[in-house]
């Protein structure tokens, strides 16, 4: 018997040579045309990224701007809201009580007039002081129900303003103190109509309705304009005012007292706002201006609770 061993297969285990294809000697030279043809199109693509791009940033602006106007707004809103700013309740069309279809259009600079004696009047006792409210409940006949109603449930009392804004209006009316609650005072609606177009402004001193920038989402939540200088943002000015059928002494007023001219219903179209002047400060204007003037957090929620200790309805005397 042999006694030689078999020795094992030697297996070659470095690893094959790869052909080149990228050798100097084969490498494919490009014509001049397709080079030219190469740079256009590397040129086309570039272009391409940096209009989409640009396309991208336009859409994000245009979001943003839509996101920031609904929240400064909207009214009130929403809002004031300014709008908005601003009740969360949803506007439903079967949950919206109508406005009144029986109403007056104030002879001009009614508004500004003081009640007459025995003229029923609203009355806030705050806690920096007493505002009286002069109610129309010929021109705003709904938006004057609901708030009478609602102050005769005691339902505003011990509520604070939530939202105050200086040089622009303070609000209230939120049982919440979020600025997300709220109701009307029409038994099985959530909330009521507008009434706009009643020769009522949004002058300083004026009292609205806040919403949320939906049509008939009044509900009671309510805010005071304070600012007195004329703010008329996409109307423009006095004279984009006019031309769009704002009053002429409504104007005057606008440019002699302040106020939020875009936020009069009758623009809402031009604007994006609408909200329901049902009433004006006729005494007190000096503690809306405190209010206003308080240090708040980055909600304008001020920091101190301003509350609305006692509202009552009276005639003057």
């Amino acid at each position: 018997m042999s006694t030689s061993k078999k020795k094992p297969n030697h297996r070659n285990t470095t690893p094959p040579r790869k052909t080149s294809t990228s050798s100097a000697t084969g490498k494919k030279k490009l014509t001049a045309a397709q080079r030219k043809e190469l740079e256009r199109q590397q040129r086309i693509t570039q272009a391409l990224i940096i209009v989409g791009s640009i396309v991208v940033a336009v859409i994000f602006i245009i979001v943003f701007l839509s996101l920031y106007d609904n929240n400064s707004t909207k009214d009130l809103t929403s809002g004031t809201s300014d709008s908005s700013g601003n009740s969360s309740v949803s506007s439903v069309d079967n949950t919206v009580y109508p406005a009144s279809e029986e109403y007056e259009i104030a002879p001009d600079g009614e508004q500004l007039k003081k009640p007459a004696k025995g003229e029923e009047v609203a009355v806030l006792e705050t806690s920096m002081g007493t505002i009286k409210i002069r109610l129309f409940p010929k021109y705003a006949p709904t938006a004057v129900e609901n708030f009478k109603k609602l102050i005769q449930e005691g339902y505003y009392n011990g509520i604070i303003f939530h939202r105050v804004m200086n040089d622009f209006m303070i609000q209230g009316g939120d049982p919440t103190g979020t600025g997300t609650g709220g109701k009307c005072a029409f038994e099985g609606y959530e909330t009521f109509g507008d009434e706009f177009g009643r020769n009522l402004y949004n002058l300083r001193g004026a009292v609205s309705m806040a919403n949320t920038g939906a049509p008939g989402s009044n509900s009671s939540q309510f805010f005071i304009v304070q600012t007195k200088k004329a703010q008329y943002y996409t109307l423009g000015d006095k004279e984009g005012f006019l031309s769009n059928g704002g009053a002429k002494w409504a104007a005057e007023q606008y440019e002699k007292r302040g106020g939020t001219a875009y936020l009069d219903g009758q623009f809402k179209s031009v604007t994006g706002s609408g909200h329901t002047v049902f009433g004006q400060v006729y005494e007190g204007l000096k503690v809306v201006d405190k209010i206003a003037a308080v240090e708040v957090d980055g909600s304008n929620k001020p920091l101190t609770d301003v509350v609305i200790k006692k509202a009552y309805l009276t005639k003057v005397k």
